[in-house]
């Protein structure tokens, strides 16, 4: 599974050294450490934090619980808790009032403290799920396509919808490559329900089955499960895709559906239902060829206008981006670098690139693509 990023906030640099001993466990790690200054939210911000630690000896001042809530205002699905020495009814009430998710006295043992990090965050994303079952929001349903395996389309999917979550929207990211998805391992899950639980459910479809058959990754994002084998796939059916997705936009901001690479009735009603498509395609004739059969039956589909061309694994070679602009007569997208070494140890640690190496240079170009994907709204 995913750490736990915990960022430390504190003026007292000794403070900062007790708690970095307390926590020792394997699942939970600083990110980082700063003060309450005017510069510290950009840097807390830049850290992706899951939970925000603050500590302080003697009385709480305003100074802190104003920075907390200018932080909750700017960070969306981290949690934050409060440690002190000096507990007592008025500031756990103040605490609740600004937005902070518990409050743990500095003399508690190492496992407590792990424990309470564990169950804070836990129950702030299971109200946030519950946030989700009551909100109506404008939806946006992405497709990552490509008529080719290996091509890194799941790859793309899995940061992309933890990159949206990170920046505060609501993402369900499904797993429609129904005989050989990788979403639960390229997310480090392990589902005991998939989609094929969800649609045989004598309940029906509806948003509440979704969300109890979905996991919540430890980005915020949920994650609806493909087939734990392939002989399962036959249970899902086009209508069945048609309706989570139908189900789903009330609620989410953004759907995003990991497609198998390959036009099947499924694939094709995924397709229908959605708002843009992406096609993830590599720099190589392989790709380029395929790509014009692909785009040539999307058009036949009436799909084309929601095309976008992702390159991935962009590198200098004979074949180049013009080379896909120039067939397509539409811009690409956005280009990924080719990073093998990163991708694969990525994959194998089942963590998204942007979550295992944010300062790489494909996790700041897939940024930039997700920002697109945003703004393109």
């Amino acid at each position: 599974m995913d750490k736990l990023n915990v960022v430390v906030l504190t003026s007292d640099i000794d403070l900062r050294i007790y708690i970095k001993n307390r926590i020792i466990a394997d699942d939970i790690v600083i990110a980082g450490y700063s003060d309450f200054s005017d510069a510290a939210k950009l840097k807390v911000l830049g850290m992706f934090p899951d939970i925000v630690l603050c500590a302080a000896t003697g009385s709480v001042g305003d100074d802190i619980f104003q920075f907390i809530q200018n932080l909750l205002c700017d960070i969306h699905g981290c949690v934050v808790v409060l440690m002190t020495d000096s507990i007592d009814v008025k500031l756990a009430s103040t605490a609740a009032q600004f937005g902070i998710r518990g409050v743990i006295p500095l003399d508690i043992s190492s496992e407590e403290l792990e424990e309470n990090l564990r169950r804070v965050y836990f129950l702030e994303q299971q109200r946030l799920l519950d946030t989700n079952v009551s909100k109506r929001v404008r939806s946006k349903s992405i497709g990552f396509f490509g008529g080719k395996g290996g091509t890194g389309k799941t790859t793309v999917a899995a940061n992309v919808a933890s990159l949206l979550a990170k920046k505060g929207k609501r993402v369900m990211l499904v797993d429609c490559d129904l005989q050989f998805g990788d979403i639960s391992l390229a997310m480090d899950l392990e589902p005991k329900d998939t989609i094929v639980e969800l649609v045989q459910d004598r309940n029906g479809i509806t948003i509440e089955n979704i969300n109890s058959f979905s996991m919540i990754h430890n980005t915020g994002a949920s994650v609806l499960c493909g087939p734990k084998s392939p002989e399962y796939a036959e249970y899902v059916k086009p209508e069945h895709i048609e309706k989570i997705v139908d189900t789903m936009r009330p609620y989410y901001e953004y759907i995003i559906l990991d497609l198998p690479p390959a036009f099947s009735d499924v694939s094709i009603s995924a397709l229908e239902n959605c708002d843009q498509i992406i096609l993830v395609y590599n720099m190589d004739i392989l790709s380029l060829k395929n790509a014009k059969v692909c785009v040539s039956i999307l058009d036949q589909l009436q799909f084309k206008e929601k095309v976008k061309i992702v390159i991935n694994k962009s590198m200098n070679g004979l074949i180049k981006a013009k080379d896909f602009e120039k067939m397509f007569e539409m811009p690409i997208f956005a280009q990924l670098p080719y990073d093998a070494k990163s991708a694969t140890l990525s994959v194998n640690k089942g963590q998204p690139l942007v979550i295992s190496l944010p300062r790489s240079e494909i996790s700041k170009c897939l940024d930039s693509l997700t920002n697109k994907i945003i703004h393109d709204d």
